[in-house]
């Protein structure tokens, strides 16, 4: 017994039925316990632990991705570096204790327009190179912010280890699937220049989760095996649309794929306390911690040592213990 409760139909225990119905109520422990407890069962039983530790149990501690924009108009100055002082601040991420590092070389911020192939090349060439000649891809993971083939390509020849794509454009799942990078893709709607014109929707939680089986269905059918899944909070959705969203995240882990979430610095905190961007550290903490608690097994920030000593103290609260 691992002191969960299992409710079946009145008439399960005489045998009528070959199936029948069955609701288990159990805290995360209790997931837990019983996955551990299944695992040694047979009559498959097995694929019962698999799929309540794949589906149902969130993660005890998140994944810390740092952001490294080499663009000169990203929305928060402070994540903005250069060919000269992004190396220093990428390590800096790194000693702080970030699991990726997330470059882009393009903003996506509301009302922006890309850039265009060419000139995101330019930009991230040169400390992408720099990155793997100093070996920095053995130290945290590299995840590179773009929809472009070519770039994308470039960074996965050179250590990369996700693709980060705003668009979700499925068909980047063969390359994920010939490097066995990860592929994270992120619900917006509309495009960076439009999304935040009066953002619309009938069914918000169904709708995107609508958009993100059919976007599975077809990056799985392409090969990808290692999907992440970001609900893109600020991308297309009005402020009380992205408390929603981090406030039912759980819903999404239906899909056993990591939840990524990135609400750092971003509008929503300033519509709730007028902020400047600088200004918006604790409410990205607390978002980010009850994205956590919901299920977000990456969390996407501008301030790597701030989260990592924030889940650093939540661990450990939860740890202790009187006996």
């Amino acid at each position: 017994s691992v002191g969960a409760e299992l409710v079946t139909h009145s008439d399960t225990i005489l045998g009528r039925e070959s199936l029948n119905k069955a609701l288990l109520m159990a805290t995360n422990a209790q997931l837990r316990q019983l996955a551990k407890k299944e695992k040694l069962q047979d009559f498959g039983l097995k694929k019962l632990a698999v799929f309540l530790e794949t589906k149902f149990i969130k993660p005890t501690k998140p994944l810390i991705m740092g952001v490294a924009n080499i663009n000169s108009d990203s929305f928060n100055e402070q994540s903005r570096i250069n060919t000269q002082n992004g190396i220093a601040k990428i390590e800096a991420m790194i000693e702080a204790g970030a699991d990726y590092i997330d470059l882009g070389g393009v903003s996506s911020r509301p009302g922006s327009e890309y850039c265009g192939r060419e000139e995101e090349f330019r930009r991230i060439k040169d400390i992408i190179e720099e990155i793997y000649k100093l070996n920095l891809h053995e130290k945290a993971k590299f995840s590179l912010d773009s929809f472009d083939e070519y770039c994308l390509e470039f960074a996965l020849n050179h250590g990369f280890k996700m693709i980060n794509d705003i668009t979700a454009n499925a068909n980047l799942a063969t390359l994920a699937a010939r490097y066995d990078a990860q592929f994270c893709m992120m619900h917006m709607q509309g495009d960076p220049a439009t999304m935040q014109i009066a953002p619309k929707y009938n069914d918000l939680i169904g709708e995107i989760s609508d958009f993100f089986e059919q976007k599975i269905a077809l990056a799985r059918e392409l090969g990808a095996k290692k999907i992440v899944l970001d609900v893109g909070i600020g991308f297309g959705k009005t402020a009380e649309q992205n408390l929603l969203l981090i406030k039912h995240l759980e819903h999404f882990l239906k899909f056993g794929c990591p939840l990524l979430v990135g609400a750092s610095r971003k509008s929503v905190i300033n519509h709730y306390y007028k902020s400047e961007v600088k200004e918006r550290l604790p409410g990205s903490l607390y978002l980010h911690l009850k994205a956590f608690e919901n299920g977000a097994q990456i969390i996407r920030t501008h301030d790597v040592a701030e989260h990592k000593q924030l889940f650093d103290m939540h661990e450990a609260m939860n740890q202790a213990t009187l006996w």
